[in-house]
């Protein structure tokens, strides 16, 4: 194993994100110091390689002038949930070349301290099994605990449901999403928007009986001829004129889960596209918006992994990752690709070191 340097190089957050700009011009490349031995020994710490970072829509929520459930300062080293490996250990339980799961930073050497100034807390081991696939691993974790939450208790979609619609479904999340409610809960009528042919033919295959191209022309008639009788779940991950466009076609008391809106991440407060202006149709039809924040149901995520590795097993659901491979100074490609949807299912960026990765 090669010595731990004495500096790291980091992606810190420069200045809050303008409207189309790309994440390697508000993100920036710097070097500080790492702590020696002695101090590391002190500080009771571990030095980490981070080498599987998770892209996720959230990130941009992160990095934003007004916060979220997580937020990176200004001056702030980006993070990622992810898989590094100990590479120098002084803490109780952790040793060289353990591969760890938890919320890394965008450094290319990382330190880890006391679990109370770290957030969000905690460090893992990967066991044998979860390493030989530590992309799976992360994506049940990340999109699948977010399907299994938002669908089942945000949503509460059962299989008396008829028809289910669901937004950039060759996503990571949307992906587990039509995997639950085809296989799991056999609702007959699921339907997957994307943006392509390919992606269409994907979520096919996954179990849509309906793909729609949310860039075809038709794309608002060819939803209204799926759902002759209405929508009883929308699982949204848009937001803006695509949550319009489906408030239109909401059945009476139906239910629409907030997943995400991807659609006004990069948009100011002055565009118009943004905001939903079919608000009377919630009231006429009593519709129902539920906000998904996956970490509201962390106490409860071992029965969730549970439920969803079961499914695994069985065959029901599989998880579905695109790994893009680069040098660190490549980081934050991994968002931009993310961002113009340049992925299928859970998107990963594995940082490779010489042109060659340790996983």
């Amino acid at each position: 194993m090669s010595p731990v340097p004495s500096t790291t190089r980091q992606w810190i957050l420069d200045h809050h994100p303008q409207k189309d700009e790309k994440p390697s011009q508000f993100f920036k490349l710097v070097e500080n110091p790492l702590p020696g031995p002695e101090e590391l020994a002190d500080k009771n710490a571990v030095i980490i390689k981070p080498l599987l970072l998770s892209n996720d829509p959230s990130q941009r929520t992160w990095v934003g002038a007004e916060g979220s459930y997580i937020t990176v300062k200004l001056g702030q080293v980006m993070k990622s949930w992810g898989v590094g490996k100990v590479v120098e250990s002084y803490k109780d339980g952790f040793k060289n070349g353990d591969l760890v799961w938890g919320m890394m930073e965008w450094n290319e050497y990382m330190l880890f301290e006391d679990p109370e100034t770290h957030y969000p807390p905690g460090l893992s081991k990967l066991t044998e099994e979860q390493a030989r696939d530590p992309g799976g691993f992360i994506a049940l974790r990340l999109t699948g605990l977010t399907a299994y939450y938002g669908l089942l208790k945000c949503g509460e979609a059962t299989s008396n449901d008829q028809t289910i619609v669901v937004s950039t479904a060759a996503g990571g999340t949307g992906a587990m999403v039509v995997q639950i409610a085809k296989h799991v809960l056999k609702i007959p009528n699921v339907i997957g928007i994307a943006g392509s042919e390919e992606k269409m033919s994907l979520i096919k295959s996954l179990g849509c009986d309906i793909a729609l191209n949310y860039k075809s022309p038709t794309f608002e008639a060819d939803l209204g001829a799926a759902t002759p009788k209405g929508i009883d779940l929308y699982f949204d991950n848009v937001g803006g004129a695509m949550l319009d466009m489906m408030l239109r076609r909401m059945r009476t008391r139906g239910r629409i889960v907030a997943c995400g809106a991807i659609g006004s991440y990069d948009n100011d407060n002055s565009n118009a596209s943004v905001y939903v202006k079919e608000l009377r149709r919630i009231i006429m039809s009593g519709v129902r918006i539920q906000g998904l924040n996956v970490t509201h149901h962390a106490a409860d995520f071992p029965n969730g992994l549970r439920e969803l590795e079961g499914w695994l097993r069985e065959g029901k659901v599989k998880t579905l990752t695109t790994v893009f491979e680069t040098g660190f100074e490549g980081v934050p490609v991994g968002m931009e690709r993310l961002l113009s949807g340049r992925n299928t299912g859970k998107l990963l960026t594995k940082i490779v070191t010489g042109g060659r990765s340790v996983l």
